[in-house]
């Protein structure tokens, strides 16, 4: 059903109510910002309200303005403040909370909102994309990241890097427990008074890519099945499994696009296009697969994200 809102906020926010986290509890705290709504003890309701609002988008798009930032993240973040703004039974206190003191910033707090409980939860908020690298298995890890008896079973957070390679999980964790979750001590230093959070948690969705060539164990502490996608280099297209693609445009990342038969490709299709440079070819190209458009289910198909020749070095 979330396959047919045709709105594309509305599929984004239908894929941000959706998709689970990528880490489990363990190193950080880890909360559902929708934890014991009525959205989640009844998923109808959320489907209802999503329904309507593809139907009569016009009080999405007035909580989602237009913004000159474009940067996933930020997009992310204004959907989840909409979603949480529209939920029933929870309440959005502040979100974007400056903490200035002695003439300097030390960070935002993400947001503050009050659960169907009347708990004050305090949650930052990421989406990312990571590939996995076997290569970085073998480097030494930071100290304290995780567990030192890490088994085998499991891959370091080091070895998932982002499509910028300066991003890594390793490096996204650390500042989670290190500095944003930390925030909520200097609270008393907002331009408003706030009340005091029972609970700081984060909250981090987005997709892992293991090498379509390359068995590599999961990273440490994420959820089952998060690694089902892969990643390749652009020299390496034409050996993915998989005849039928749809293209994502740049950093519209999130709800995948619906499938129909004009925007189908086929690997050499694309190949044709980064050639032409219909498709940026030092950028990260994301691809859907399409085999069986009767049978497409946007939310749980098989992702590709396609990396120029010279990845993983930073230009």
């Amino acid at each position: 059903m979330l396959d047919l809102f045709s709105h594309p906020q509305v599929r984004d926010l239908a894929w941000i109510a959706c998709s689970e986290s990528l880490l489990k509890p363990g190193i950080l705290a880890v909360r559902d910002p929708l934890t014991g709504s009525v959205w989640r003890q009844d998923p109808e309701s959320l489907l209802y309200r999503l329904k309507q609002l593809d139907a009569d988008p016009v009080p999405l798009q007035q909580l989602i303005p237009v913004s000159r930032d474009l940067r996933l993240g930020n997009y992310y973040e204004r959907l989840w403040h909409a979603l949480l703004h529209l939920a029933p039974d929870v309440r959005l206190l502040a979100h974007n909370v400056a903490l200035r003191g002695n003439g300097r910033t030390l960070g935002e707090l993400d947001l503050l909102m009050e659960d169907p409980a009347g708990a004050v939860i305090h949650l930052e908020l990421a989406v990312k994309f990571y590939l996995g690298v076997p290569e970085q298995l073998a480097q030494p890890q930071s100290a304290g990241t995780i567990d030192q008896s890490v088994v085998a079973s499991s891959s370091p957070h080091s070895a998932w890097l982002g499509p910028d390679p300066r991003d890594t999980l390793d490096d996204k964790v650390k500042r989670l427990r290190d500095h944003q979750l930390k925030l909520v001590d200097h609270l008393h230093l907002a331009a408003t008074p706030l009340p005091r959070p029972d609970l700081s948690a984060a909250w981090l969705q987005g997709v892992l890519f293991g090498p379509h060539d390359t068995a590599m164990p999961p990273a440490v502490d994420t959820r089952p099945n998060a690694q089902n996608h892969q990643w390749c280099r652009q020299s390496e297209l034409r050996k993915i499994e998989g005849r039928h693609w749809l293209v994502m445009p740049h950093k519209q990342w999130l709800m995948p696009p619906s499938a129909g038969r004009e925007q189908i490709r086929t690997i050499e299709e694309i190949l044709q296009m980064l050639d032409a440079q219909q498709l940026h070819p030092n950028r990260a190209l994301m691809l859907v697969r399409c085999e069986d458009i009767e049978n497409y289910r946007a939310m749980s198909a098989q992702r590709l994200i396609c990396m120029p020749d010279s990845w993983p070095v930073s230009n």
